[in-house]
């Protein structure tokens, strides 16, 4: 009998060690989107609005200095990554995920997500589980939580939209303790020394204690009847926190008192038109704050002025990048951008969506990108992953991944992660 058992164990904890087991589905080749392959080149016509578009560029290969989690300009990478295979771990459906814009966190060692109830998953680098933990109640649990998190040392910050906060051991994901807040949560996080930062719904900085959970400050800013969803943004920077709001202002904080350093408006729109203002979020390369809306606007702010600097007539919510000089953002309409990050002019514009049939194109929304050895990887809301060259800004290829919307892609240990309502899609 206790041979038996003996097999038995042996057999489960196989199981449990093989990444594809219970965990990831089967690795499959990704398909080419065909059917717009084929008309890629056919009736090549120029295109009013790209500007250089034969220019060429290219990215330095070593000594990125400005690339930070803590100023949001993470999405530049010198690795090579293989876009043969993906595969997929799959959840139930999370109502309402694409509005809030959840991000993947990924640290050095681990990749941290949750899934439709609420649980908490850590993989390491084989993209096996390490630990699942559960903090909810049965009631929400039915609201399907969307959760935001961020990390430092040995700690796990999470933040919901049913106004929970809490902090795990990001080792073995116990509970140290777990909060309620008056207003739900709805933001990036970010962590240093000992103080965690977020946005609340009622347009107010929090600055809670990662030791106990204490409020130790706010800063609240102009509160909407009506706002929007769009997830708001912070960074980190020197000794500030800045931050964005649902009506496209930016407010900068002394980190440590919370005291206001200056606050710049970046937009200026009617009653209730906030209601549909999207900003992308807010990067830094240290010196420069860049943020852009679907208001067609993109503007450059003084770090330590909140001076506005530059604006450009840019459309687009989805975070850009701030590579050397340059910056490099997509706009609405599939527009690649690229500009000088020091005046605003633009060097070069190419439209990748130019050689999809009209039809077609209005299908093709961007969603974020990252640039990863000399080429831009640009997810869409229908479920397709867009190969871009950087330096002469042609369209490689198509990838069919899904058929519904993907969020910003992330690099990790040489893949690529990306985060859907109903999936963690990987792929190399």
């Amino acid at each position: 009998m206790n041979n038996i058992l003996y097999i038995f164990f042996i057999f489960v904890v196989a199981c449990s060690l093989n990444s594809n087991s219970k965990f990831w589905s089967k690795s499959k080749k990704i398909e080419k989107d065909n059917e717009i392959t084929k008309i890629l080149f056919e009736d090549i016509r120029p295109n009013e609005n790209e500007f250089n578009p034969t220019l060429k560029v290219n990215l330095p290969a070593k000594n990125v200095k400005n690339i930070s989690y803590n100023l949001n300009n993470d999405g530049f990478t010198n690795q090579r990554i293989s876009d043969r295979n993906f595969s997929k771990y799959n959840f139930s459906k999370i109502e309402n995920f694409s509005g809030f814009e959840p991000e993947i966190l990924i640290d050095d060692e681990n990749l941290f997500f949750f899934d439709n109830k609420g649980s908490i998953i850590k993989f390491n680098k084989s993209s096996k589980i390490v630990w699942k933990k559960n903090y909810y109640s049965k009631s929400d649990k039915k609201n399907n939580p969307i959760l935001f998190l961020a990390s430092e040392n040995n700690n796990l910050f999470i933040a919901d939209t049913n106004a929970n906060y809490y902090l795990l051991n990001k080792e073995n994901g116990n509970l140290k303790w777990k909060k309620k807040h008056t207003s739900s949560f709805n933001s990036q996080i970010k962590i240093k020394d000992g103080k965690i930062f977020v946005v609340d719904m009622e347009n107010t900085l929090r600055c809670f204690s990662i030791e106990n959970g204490k409020n130790l400050w706010s800063v609240p800013t102009e509160l909407t009847i009506v706002s929007s969803q769009k997830k708001q943004s912070i960074i980190l920077t020197k000794n500030l926190v800045i931050f964005s709001n649902s009506i496209g202002d930016l407010t900068a904080v002394d980190y440590k008192s919370g005291e206001i350093i200056w606050q710049t408006p970046t937009q200026v729109l009617g009653f209730a038109k906030n209601i549909t203002l999207r900003n992308s979020d807010i990067v830094s390369d240290g010196n420069l704050v860049f943020i852009s809306s679907n208001k067609n606007q993109f503007a450059a702010i003084d770090l330590e002025t909140g001076i506005i600097k530059w604006k450009q007539n840019i459309n687009s919510e989805i975070r850009p990048v701030v590579v050397s000089d340059y910056i490099v953002t997509v706009s609405n309409e599939g527009l690649m951008i690229l500009l000088n990050k020091n005046d605003g002019n633009i060097l070069r514009i190419n439209n990748i969506l130019k050689n999809i049939k009209k039809k077609r194109r209005e299908k093709y929304y961007p969603v974020g990108f990252i640039i990863s050895y000399g080429k831009i990887y640009l997810s869409t809301n229908n479920g397709r992953l867009i190969i871009i060259n950087f330096s002469d800004g042609t369209l490689q290829k198509i990838l069919k991944l899904d058929r519904e919307k993907l969020q910003r892609p992330v690099y990790f240990n040489k893949e690529l992660y990306i985060a859907k309502d109903n999936s963690i899609i990987r792929i190399n």
